[in-house]
């Protein structure tokens, strides 16, 4: 596969600590995002000098350099899901939290299909796929209303894109989110598939099928949406961060663009020809 345009770009800048990564092999395609931190301030990361997320990332890219060729959904769910368990840390058996976790965006050439695990997304031709999490969606717009309100009430959007409320106030919930991953209560509304070495249901991957010639962009969530290039896809992003930079509007988001980041997440835009 060729790769026509490629960037990641982690939401502080710093390429040690973003979470987000791909690679591309003679037969597949593959964006990672690996999973925000849930510890609380003080808690120490089970894996030294990288956190969950990284170490996720890390993990899931080295284990697409050993799948088959022709491998089926199912058996690159088992690799990657067993690939990840090896690295869990013995308190991650009951503590979800600590399970290095990620979304998986993966191209597969023999198969001609895009899966999509998490919140990666893709686009081919014009159409756009981007599973997106109940239980996000709400505490976004939770934090939203926390945000508003305290800027109703005097607050700058200086000081709490310093200090973030509306983050404070759902900081709890994002962590005990992690006990949905990968439910298998199919009636739960808050359930959602990742890649953190739990069972992932074959029902839960997004399948898109591509044809040969076609320009497939992998991308993760730190982009609002996939325009036809990535300059178009920067700009789009960089216009809303301007004007929404605490993500309570059009970017509406679980955390914001804080002091010092440029962006509210790490991003990654992968285009290949098939």
């Amino acid at each position: 596969m060729e790769i026509i345009e490629s960037f990641i770009c982690g939401k502080r800048n710093d390429p040690s600590r973003c979470e987000d990564g791909f690679t591309v092999t003679a037969d597949y395609a593959a964006v990672v995002d690996g999973s925000t931190s849930k510890l609380r301030p003080g808690e120490k990361t089970p894996y030294p000098d990288r956190s969950t997320g990284r170490v996720a990332m890390e993990t899931v890219l080295a284990a697409v350099w050993e799948l088959p060729p022709a491998a089926t959904p199912d058996e690159v769910l088992d690799m990657l899901t067993a690939a990840l368990h090896r690295v869990w840390t013995p308190a991650a058996e009951n503590y979800p939290w600590l399970r290095p976790t990620c979304s998986l965006a993966l191209l597969s050439r023999a198969k001609r299909e895009v899966w999509l695990v998490g919140d990666c997304q893709c686009r081919t031709g014009s159409r756009i796929v981007h599973p997106e999490k109940a239980v996000d969606s709400t505490l976004a717009t939770i934090r939203a209303d926390v945000v508003r309100w305290h800027l109703a009430h005097g607050a700058t959007t200086d000081e709490l894109l310093r200090d973030d409320p509306g983050r404070h106030f759902i900081a709890d919930a994002l962590r005990l989110q992690t006990w949905f991953q990968n439910a298998l209560e199919a009636d739960n509304p808050w359930r959602y598939p990742v890649l953190d070495g739990t069972p992932v249901r074959p029902a839960d991957v997004v399948r898109v099928p591509v044809r040969p010639g076609d320009h497939v962009t992998l991308a993760t969530d730190g982009y609002p949406t996939l325009c036809d290039t990535l300059a178009e896809t920067e700009a789009h992003l960089s216009a809303l961060l301007t004007t929404d930079p605490l993500c309570v509007g059009p970017l509406r988001s679980t955390k914001g663009c804080y002091t010092g980041q440029v962006s509210y997440d790490d991003r990654t835009y992968l285009t290949v020809n098939l």
